[in-house]
């Protein structure tokens, strides 16, 4: 309760002074979802307006698989390498975060900046992400 009342009360606060706050990347789940932390807090975050590939076998993967016509060894594969491409592209580099809301399943949603390059952006450049 104690993180959603946080991220709230950011969500509060005006675009321009959340999107300079600094969090620290703790885990890359795939291309489009990170573990960070802000403060004493830890959150999912949620890149908002992109949908990578899957990295784990589940529910979302299988319907990619189909969507897509591939397997789902073939799905996971681009989801691992979606999820090293955003590794890479936070590693080492002063990381912020731009709050937009919160989704169904409670991660933060919203944009993630690495030395002012708007990474949500950056990913859709790969071929394993689209818009959402």
């Amino acid at each position: 309760m104690k993180k959603i009342i946080i991220l709230f009360l950011l969500f509060l606060q005006s675009e321009f002074v959340f999107a300079n706050t600094q969090i620290e990347v703790i885990k890359v789940y795939d291309g489009d979802s990170i573990l960070a932390q802000i403060e004493d807090n830890i959150f999912r975050i949620r890149l908002i307006g992109i949908d990578c590939f899957e990295a784990t076998d589940n529910t979302r993967a299988h319907l990619q698989a189909k969507k897509f016509n591939l397997s789902l060894n073939e799905v996971l594969k681009r989801g691992n390498i979606a999820g090293d491409i955003l590794k890479k592209e936070l590693d080492n580099k002063k990381v912020f975060f731009e709050f937009r809301g919160i989704d169904k399943y409670k991660r933060a949603l919203g944009y993630i900046y690495a030395d002012n390059v708007n990474i949500n952006q950056k990913m859709l450049k790969t071929s394993y992400c689209s818009v959402y």
